[in-house]
């Protein structure tokens, strides 16, 4: 799945705000273009009911894109039911979904600040590997 959008650069900490998400709980934040995949994991312990399952009270990762657009390669594995939700600039939000605990999500993403959360499809604990790669 393509994805194209028309966002605004805001700082991290804006957007979260906006989002109503807090970059502390983030585990990173990261810039394009990048010079390595972006690989991260943990748990959740999903409590915030969505369109997009229960997700994590916060996000797991933050994505600057800084150039006029990333193509990206978006990967999660983990527990079964297993959901992912990228929120961004603009109004972005995308919600994906892995019933066997795989998500692949490729797409293209425009200039701006993205979220990615992590959740299920219900209020189990989910444990998570995430890697983002630049192509």
């Amino acid at each position: 799945m393509k994805t194209m959008l028309k966002a605004f650069s805001l700082p991290a900490a804006a957007l979260a705000l906006a989002l109503g998400t807090s970059v502390a709980s983030a585990q990173s934040v990261a810039q394009t273009p990048l010079s390595q995949p972006i690989q991260t994991s943990g748990s959740v312990n999903p409590s915030r009911l969505s369109s997009c399952g229960v997700l994590g009270d916060g996000a797991v990762q933050i994505l600057q894109v800084n150039q006029d657009f990333a193509a990206v390669d978006i990967a999660v594995s983990g527990t079964s039911g297993l959901t992912l939700l990228i929120q961004g600039s603009n109004g972005f939000s995308e919600c994906h979904t892995g019933g066997g605990g795989t998500i692949n999500a490729p797409g293209l993403l425009n200039q701006g600040t993205y979220s990615f959360f992590i959740g299920n499809s219900g209020p189990t604990p989910t444990s998570y590997n995430l890697t983002i790669r630049e192509n």
